[in-house]
């Protein structure tokens, strides 16, 4: 059923090559005009399958296009740029959604599809004033809206990947700078994130903007989110631990870092195998090792990083 469509089409323009044939020999004029409008009909249909095949986002799709580009996906290796197409049409789906949509579910929904997209810069949503307008601090206590706490944990996520992005791009960026700021004016030092969803993850942005903040170290004991989450902050701790090594002058990672991993290496069963991944490149980097040119590749979960490490350890 699915080349039935394409199969009308091809009987459409046998029909228009038969009658043009036929009429040739009745009449020239009548076949000429009959012959240039099936012309004019098969050049506009190549034209429509070659857009359809080229991009998926062209509103003219024929089952020929579908054909084409299922043959090239099968003949022809992926190039880069189609990735990057798909992923700049969701960026924009995303924000004209939360433009346009007064729903506080649709702008959960698309929140959430926001923090699983790879290589799109996080800055182009303003994390930290959603989670401000969720909650407010009552004393040093923070006290989150009735019926947003789930909007609070995504974008708490979402400022912690925005941070990250930003250390690993440059470190002196006036955007951290300003989230900084932000930070020290709505929340002070000690404030207490304590019985949140979002807690564990927002001690950790306060650990980075307030590194001389004396305080105990995070306790990873109780923090139990789901794989994709775990995964998505895993990720975005190598970072910090990388950027926290260099900015003592290669001398330690910090100890809640060193205490994230150690958690998480001894859970049972083991967290997912990208967790345990990154949870050994902390580790690495703490022993002084470069994991910096360790690959990563997208699933299409949220991100599935595949690493080779050979790990020697020798007892003194």
């Amino acid at each position: 059923m699915e080349f039935l469509p394409l199969m009308l089409q091809a009987a459409l323009l046998l029909l228009g090559c038969a009658l043009s044939h036929y009429l040739w020999g009745v009449n020239v004029t009548v076949a000429s005009v009959i012959i240039g409008v099936t012309s004019l009909g098969v050049i506009l249909y190549i034209v429509l399958v070659a857009s359809g095949a080229a991009s998926e986002s062209c509103p003219y799709q024929t089952p020929g296009s579908q054909v084409l580009r299922y043959l090239s996906r099968r003949i022809l290796p992926a190039t880069p740029g189609s990735e990057s197409e798909t992923t700049t049409l969701d960026l924009r789906c995303i924000l004209w959604m939360l433009q346009t949509s007064l729903d506080k579910t649709v702008h959960l929904s698309t929140l959430k599809h926001f923090t699983t997209l790879v290589n799109v810069d996080p800055t182009l949503v303003d994390w930290f004033d959603i989670f401000v307008g969720c909650t407010k601090v009552v004393g040093y206590e923070v006290v989150v809206a009735q019926g947003l706490e789930e909007l609070a944990a995504v974008s708490a996520l979402g400022l912690f990947n925005t941070i990250s992005h930003l250390l690993g791009m440059d470190p002196t960026s006036r955007i951290l700078e300003d989230l900084r700021q932000r930070y020290a004016k709505v929340f002070p030092n000690f404030v207490n994130f304590h019985g949140h969803q979002f807690h564990h993850v927002m001690c950790a942005v306060r650990s980075l903007f307030v590194p001389s903040l004396l305080r105990r170290s995070i306790r990873w004991r109780g923090y139990k989110p789901p794989a994709h989450e775990l995964a998505v902050v895993s990720h975005n701790i190598v970072n910090f631990a990388q950027f926290e090594y260099q900015r003592t002058q290669r001398i330690k990672v910090p100890r809640w870092i060193l205490c994230f991993a150690l958690h998480f290496l001894s859970l049972d069963p083991t967290p997912p195998t990208s967790v345990v991944a990154d949870c050994l490149s902390i580790i690495a980097i703490d022993l002084g090792c470069d994991v910096s040119n360790a690959g990563t590749t997208a699933s299409e979960e949220r991100y599935a990083y595949t690493w080779q490490m050979d790990v020697t350890l020798t007892p003194n």
